[in-house]
């Protein structure tokens, strides 16, 4: 997992995820329910991906043959 990673889609999608949740605990009257909106805004606020990155073999490999310049 890292932060600020995600897609301007995914972000989004997650605020009207917590729009829903938040309208229907209010509408339903069980206001405890609304406390599942706190992690929710806290995803959509901070960003985090949740896939693997993937490594591009080629970074990897210039970054090991990497030797710095010695004067």
């Amino acid at each position: 997992m890292s932060l600020f990673n995600a897609s301007f889609t995914t972000i989004i999608l997650r605020f009207y995820l917590l729009m829903a949740v938040v309208i229907i605990s209010v509408l339903s009257g069980n206001i405890l329910l609304s406390i599942f909106a706190l992690p929710i805004f806290l995803t959509a606020l901070l960003g985090p991906s949740f896939r693997k990155r993937k490594i591009d073999k080629k970074q990897i490999d210039t970054a090991s043959s990497f030797t710095p310049a010695l004067s």
